[in-house]
């Protein structure tokens, strides 16, 4: 049976649907794929953070480890100043006293901005992990979202599926088949091409009139010359069916 326009026409609506839908979800594993992505790199900027607030941590107990030290040397040398009976000694020690007292100060300052640096570290390391958490949250509820309409998506695919295989059945004869499925797997969802103002809208090249003729008056089915789409009259055109071209 000839193949009328407004099957071909919703043949190919449903194929441009089911492309639609298969975009749709391949493209969702895309999306959830690029937001994971930069939730590890969050996760990695917020584990950076914590490591340089533990590094912190480490030289601010070794900074306190040096100062006890040298403050139980300067304890020990006061003790041995005011023992000491030479002068000679009692200068020594008072140079010693003065060079550890300014290691002291030293470390003091040293000690204070590495305190800072904790302070300044342990806000950023809580800014980063809220962050973080938030960021994870909205990952999750992105990736059930995503899985929800992939469902419905994969529903609406197959019935669209389904409808395709009625409609070729009705709209494609049985000896033009096989060339309707090679067609569909050269260019897919655009196997099908609307004729307007005499020309194939798939590949923009002029049609014989014979052809023209053959789309109005719904005879046979037409492949375009140049391209090999499947062709039907675009829809403005139906009302001069039956015209013929001279």
């Amino acid at each position: 049976m000839p193949a009328a326009a407004d099957s071909l026409r919703e043949l190919h609506h449903l194929h441009q649907r089911a492309k639609a839908l298969r975009d749709r979800l391949a493209s969702g594993p895309k999306t959830l794929a690029a937001r994971q992505a930069a939730q590890a790199s969050r996760a990695a900027e917020l584990e950076a953070a914590r490591k340089a607030l533990h590094d912190s941590k480490l030289q601010l107990k070794k900074h306190e480890h040096a100062l006890s030290g040298i403050e139980s040397k300067i304890d020990e040398l006061k003790t041995k100043l005011n023992l000491v009976k030479k002068n000679e000694e009692y200068k020594a020690l008072q140079n010693q006293l003065a060079h550890d007292n300014t290691a002291k100060a030293k470390l003091e300052e040293e000690t204070l901005l590495v305190l800072e640096e904790i302070e300044t570290k342990t806000a950023e390391v809580a800014r980063l992990d809220t962050e973080a958490n938030k960021f994870a949250a909205e990952v999750g509820a992105l990736a059930r979202q995503i899985e929800e309409d992939a469902v419905a998506h994969r529903k609406q695919l197959q019935e669209i599926e389904n409808a395709i295989v009625a409609a070729v059945a009705t709209a494609i004869p049985g000896q033009e088949q096989d060339r309707y499925r090679r067609i569909i797997a050269r260019y897919g969802a655009d196997a099908l091409a609307a004729c307007e103002d005499g020309a194939c809208l798939g590949c923009f090249t002029a049609l014989p009139p014979q052809m023209i003729n053959d789309l109005i008056n719904g005879q046979n089915l037409c492949f375009c010359l140049s391209c090999g789409r499947l062709l039907y009259m675009a829809e403005p055109e139906i009302a001069n069916t039956r015209r013929t071209v001279k």
